[in-house]
């Protein structure tokens, strides 16, 4: 592992919440020498054995309930990203001033590498994914994960060196970073998301921007300038700032059409036609944008770039054709958990969409639909907890129909589908009212696709 920043010096630390992360850093606290004490509110038994493995090696455990005396009597409180920083046993140990850091924080002050952070509302596993393969091809080592696939944690107990550190992040763990300094912050765009986990949108927005705050002068940031949200806020920026988008001509990296231009410094401009990439749409110009920016902020040749965008096709569940029939074109885009991500999904079609949407209410307006619907949406079909809510706000602007669930949704819309329809699954809501996961969601809507694109046997 390389040297650290700092090293955990409490006595006792707590570890809150014990996936997969926050089994990884209380196997690391041991190594070092640390006396641990782990909580989680559930006792998942998919944990079982992992979990005895911990207790084995010299770790306290307590699951299934938190233990106020716990967290009141820890040197150290070190957080897993899905705890809210609201619990109660949190709020008395910070009223005692004890240090309370998440899993992001803790784990970056371990190591020395390099990082480029990647955030936004969407946009971030396709942009961290697509500069991960320009690197690569680049011949560089890196590490790729934070918030997608593997925790900085886990990866750090693998002992790996590397050049360089990859990482998405969220705004949950941006909020129990306060010392968290990337060399080079990406922020794709802000619309509103989480907004039952935070008070209001704009306190979302600053955990957003709270990317930059311990940048230096001669970092670099990067972000949308299109987005109002992220302009408004671009004097905060304490270091080098490049811009991508379509409206600002000075912006470094400038999206005409099918063309991205890319200036920066003095160098010849860098221009690259969006129509020969792998990724399309308008949304995924955007996230080409971003990664090419950080690519050459990297120093990373433009032979990478011309070998991984034209190649690169990006993530399941993203805007994702899953078949066709009769003329009729299926798109599986599961993982629109925000209004904003179903707004960018239907910018990509000039056909008639039959939307299918719903699932847990996150609580935001569905006012920025109005017009995408009306412009773009022949028929809309909700199901899921949020089918209410949507119903009440949405059914005026388009035909709208209620469905207890995916698979209803689904067949009514292929009732209703003529050729040269799109059926789009773009939720705008979390998939856990009814799936694990949004994956769980989006593999479901394939299968029905499957079943009724496949040819039946006689």
């Amino acid at each position: 592992m390389t040297k650290g920043r700092a090293r955990s010096q409490s006595k006792r630390v707590l570890v809150v919440g014990l996936g997969s992360s926050g089994q990884a850093v209380v196997e690391l606290l041991l190594r070092q020498g640390v006396s641990v004490l782990g909580t989680d509110l559930h006792d998942d038994p998919r944990f079982a054995h992992s979990l005895k493995r911990l207790r084995d090696l010299g770790a306290e455990l307590h699951l299934g309930a938190h233990r106020t005396r716990d967290f009141t009597e820890a040197d150290q409180i070190i957080v897993s990203p899905g705890v809210p920083l609201d619990l109660e046993p949190l709020r008395r140990a910070a009223a005692s001033q004890i240090e309370i850091v998440g899993e992001l924080e803790w784990a970056w002050r371990q190591t020395r590498v390099p990082v480029v952070a990647i955030t936004g509302t969407n946009g971030k596993t396709t942009t961290t994914s697509l500069l991960g393969e320009i690197l690569k091809t680049a011949g560089k080592s890196a590490f790729v994960g934070g918030n997608i696939g593997t925790p900085l944690s886990q990866w750090l107990l693998t002992g790996s060196n590397v050049d360089l550190l990859v990482l998405e992040v969220s705004s949950f763990q941006l909020d129990s970073a306060p010392t968290f300094r990337p060399q080079i912050g990406v922020l794709l765009n802000i619309t509103e998301d989480h907004l039952d986990r935070y008070a209001g949108f704009q306190a979302y927005a600053e955990s957003k921007f709270a990317l930059f705050r311990q940048q230096r002068p001669d970092d670099v940031a990067i972000v949308n300038g299109d987005d109002s949200h992220c302009r408004q806020r671009l004097p905060q920026v304490p270091s080098r700032l490049l811009t991508f988008g379509r409206e600002d001509s000075d912006a470094q990296a400038l999206i005409r059409g099918d063309e991205l231009i890319v200036r920066i410094g003095g160098a010849e401009p860098l221009r690259i036609n969006l129509s020969e990439c792998g990724l399309k749409g308008p949304h995924n110009a955007e996230n080409i944008a971003a990664a090419v920016l950080a690519a050459k902020s990297l120093g990373l040749p433009d032979e990478a770039l011309g070998a991984v965008l034209p190649r690169y096709q990006g993530l399941p569940h993203r805007v994702e054709w899953v078949g066709s029939r009769q003329g009729i074109d299926f798109y599986d885009d599961s993982k629109a958990t925000n209004v904003g991500a179903v707004v960018k999904a239907l910018d990509n079609f000039e056909r008639p969409v039959l939307l299918l949407a719903g699932g847990r209410d996150k609580y935001g307006s569905y006012q920025p639909l109005h017009e995408p619907l009306r412009r773009k949406v022949r028929a809309l079909f909700l199901y899921g907890e949020a089918a209410p809510r949507m119903f009440q706000e949405l059914s005026g602007i388009v035909s709208t129909r209620l469905a207890s669930d995916l698979p209803e949704a689904f067949r009514e819309a292929v009732a209703l589908a003529e050729s040269g329809d799109v059926v789009l699954l773009s939720p705008a809501c979390s998939s856990f009212d009814q799936y694990e996961s949004y994956a769980q969601r989006g593999d479901h809507f394939k299968q029905l696709v499957g079943e009724l694109t496949q040819p039946k046997e006689a």
